[in-house]
């Protein structure tokens, strides 16, 4: 008889309970002690950036160059342009471990129809060291880069992070030596059951530091493409044929930005948003380690 591990046990566990995670979080908004302990056995310590997928950026440059009647091609691939990506490039770059998944276990449990399974996460640190080799594999810091590139030409969105989640379901250890880089896609996010959580239990996942999104409503027709099953955390409604944005909850993903016709969506970004999102990183894990 074949011994069953614990990754095995942990993914039959998450498979087969995934999509009861809006029931729990609907109750914890009931229940404020259940609330209490699922935050405290699940999300404690928790740090978690949403960044903006590369491709929204690049869209709204297009959108201004064409407004300007200038070379789309030129200012677009300007390696001067700085993109939310880069943050996950740097830390890959000057961390010592890097574990690519097999697959997405969000994924997996969803049965996705829409994306590719076998775009896992990808892990730094330490910690990263003691996951199942049946799960993934060590990848050097050039196969991550292109793990990453990969996953965004795919649409997947980045969130980078400290997530005790991850060190539980994966037993790697300390939760501070472990960084998940999950790229998640609008159906089967983990976050997904975000608006169903109480207020006090959302705080650890937020946007990017230093992007903002801004909504040009006289640009706006009312289509309702991006309020179509696009937004994971439910922050664009229709209602009585409008557009409805409560900008409380959008985590800046660029879904919207990217499949909006008529350019009425951009993300700004600040001189120093690179900066400021890395140093809300760095501490969080030590990813040179020995």
């Amino acid at each position: 008889m074949r011994k069953i591990s614990f990754s095995d046990l942990s993914i039959r566990f998450i498979h087969s309970t995934f999509n009861t995670r809006f029931f729990l979080a609907k109750a914890c908004q009931k229940l404020p002690p259940l609330a209490w302990v699922v935050d405290k056995m699940l999300f404690e310590g928790d740090d978690i950036q949403v960044i903006p997928l590369d491709a929204a950026i690049k869209t709204d440059l297009a959108l201004n160059v064409q407004e300007l009647k200038l070379n789309t091609a030129v200012l677009v691939s300007n390696e001067n342009t700085v993109l939310p990506s880069q943050v996950l490039r740097e830390m890959i770059k000057r961390s010592r471990y890097h574990f690519i998944m097999n697959t997405c276990i969000c994924r997996t449990s969803n049965n996705c129809q829409n994306y590719p399974h076998d775009r896992g996460c990808l892990f730094l640190g330490k910690g990263s060291q003691r996951i199942s080799s049946k799960l993934g594999r060590t990848v050097s810091a050039d196969e991550a880069i292109q793990h990453i590139n990969q996953c965004q030409e795919a649409g997947l969105v980045p969130i980078i992070g400290r997530n005790k989640i991850d060190s539980l379901w994966l037993n790697t250890g300390p939760k501070e030596e472990l960084l998940s880089i999950c790229h998640c896609c609008h159906c089967c996010c983990l976050w997904k059951m975000t608006p169903n959580l109480p207020e006090s239990m959302t705080g650890s996942f937020s946007s990017m530091e230093g992007v903002e999104i801004i909504f040009q409503e006289e640009k706006c027709n009312d289509c309702g493409l991006c309020a179509h099953n696009l937004c994971f955390v439910d922050a664009i409604t229709m209602e009585d044929g409008k557009i409805k944005r409560e900008m409380k909850k959008c985590k800046i993903c660029g879904r919207c930005v990217e499949i909006c016709p008529k350019g009425a969506l951009k993300i700004v970004m600040d001189d120093d948003a690179l900066k400021r999102s890395l140093e809300r990183v760095e501490p969080l894990v030590d990813v040179e380690l020995e």
